[in-house]
């Protein structure tokens, strides 16, 4: 491997450790708002940490942080609650898929309809942006994760 392609690999996996972690942090703190012992809450802040990190840094090559911090927060979720171990990591990997796929799919929507960036400055362009990267994408993610 070259020098240049080490460290953008390096900087690749950084972004990675650190989208997984910031995923991790702010759903086990989503989590409390939760009715235990389960998954479903009234909002998801992680959902929006996912989108926002894949349309600053590009949605090409940071999925798997996102992919990450939804099974690493669902795991410990699975493990606290009464699920046999045969379902222990397969309910965590559908949820995590459908996280990733909302994420992916919400960055490519907004980028492909120009939504984003855009400075967000009249009332057209902030219901395009809040339809794409709301309803249009988050389906996903309940549908895969169910």
């Amino acid at each position: 491997m070259t020098p240049s392609r080490l460290r953008a690999w390096g900087g690749w996996a950084t972004q990675v450790v650190a989208l997984t972690a910031v995923n991790f942090v702010v759903g086990r703190l989503g989590l409390l708002l939760a009715i235990p012992p389960g998954y479903a809450t009234a909002i998801w802040p992680p959902a929006g940490v996912a989108l926002a990190a894949l349309l600053l840094f590009g949605y090409r090559f940071l999925w798997p942080g996102v992919w990450l911090g939804s099974f690493f927060v669902n795991i410990l979720t699975s493990l606290d609650s009464t699920t046999g171990p045969s379902s222990a990591a397969v309910i965590p990997a559908c949820i995590a898929t459908g996280s990733s796929l909302q994420a992916l799919l919400g960055a490519f929507l907004l980028r492909r309809y120009r939504a984003f960036p855009h400075a967000l400055d009249g009332g057209r362009a902030v219901a395009k942006f809040l339809l794409l990267a709301g309803p249009t994408s988050c389906w996903l993610a309940a549908t895969v994760g169910v």
